[in-house]
């Protein structure tokens, strides 16, 4: 067969084609729909089996819950971690389904969030996360492993997210003095209380801006 005559035979399905597809599969010849997209009537018939779509137009469930579960709880990490997880899902299938799911996918990082990441990665590891707002400690780690960056902590245990039993005992004795602090968090480094103690303390003073507003 050949393909040159298909404009957008050689590049990823965009959501608009495969919610074109969705919504005209079956009702419209598959020919009209591929001459539109610039597409192979055999394209366009696999991106309608892939999102379940019948040649009545009526949707076939193709994917199981146990799919749309991983869509739900990974698609944040971005596409390209659900691909490894789904083998037999492409990018804009996975995309398609977590735009039907509501599921937001991770957003671009901007040059300012790169910059802390870059400062603070290596001194608190994926605690940097309280740094950056809407970003999860999965998140960091993955973007801190992309750009090259390695935690240089004192203790393994110093890259450990703070628990929310241990953020409301930090907060409940944020009087003490650091050396009485420190006694009650024996698993953690020194320069993992402090940091978490400079964390509390910034977002107390942020809401308390925010409240005076």
């Amino acid at each position: 067969m050949n393909h040159s005559r298909y404009r957008n035979h050689r590049t990823p399905w965009t959501l608009r084609e495969l919610d074109f597809v969705e919504k005209h599969y079956g009702s419209m010849a598959t020919v009209v729909i591929a001459e539109r997209l610039g597409r192979s009537p055999a394209s366009v018939r696999a991106a309608a089996r892939s999102m379940g779509c019948s040649s009545g137009n009526k949707p076939i469930e193709t994917w199981s819950d146990e799919e749309k579960e991983i869509v739900r709880v990974h698609y944040a990490k971005g596409y390209a971690h659900v691909m490894t997880l789904l083998p037999g899902r492409n990018r804009g299938t996975i995309q398609w389904m977590a735009n039907r799911l509501g599921v937001v996918s991770a957003r671009t990082w901007i040059r300012e969030e790169e910059q802390i990441l870059a400062t603070w990665y290596p001194e608190e590891g994926v605690a940097v996360a309280d740094r950056l707002s809407g970003r999860t400690a999965d998140a960091v780690k993955l973007k801190a492993c992309d750009m090259g960056i390695r935690y240089q902590g004192g203790e393994s245990a110093g890259q450990r997210i703070w628990s929310e039993k241990e953020r409301m005992l930090l907060a409940r004795n944020d009087h003490l003095l650091l050396p009485d602090l420190l006694k009650l968090f024996p698993h953690r480094s020194r320069l993992s209380v402090k940091k978490a103690r400079e964390r509390l303390r910034r977002k107390k003073k942020m809401a308390g801006q925010r409240m005076a507003r």
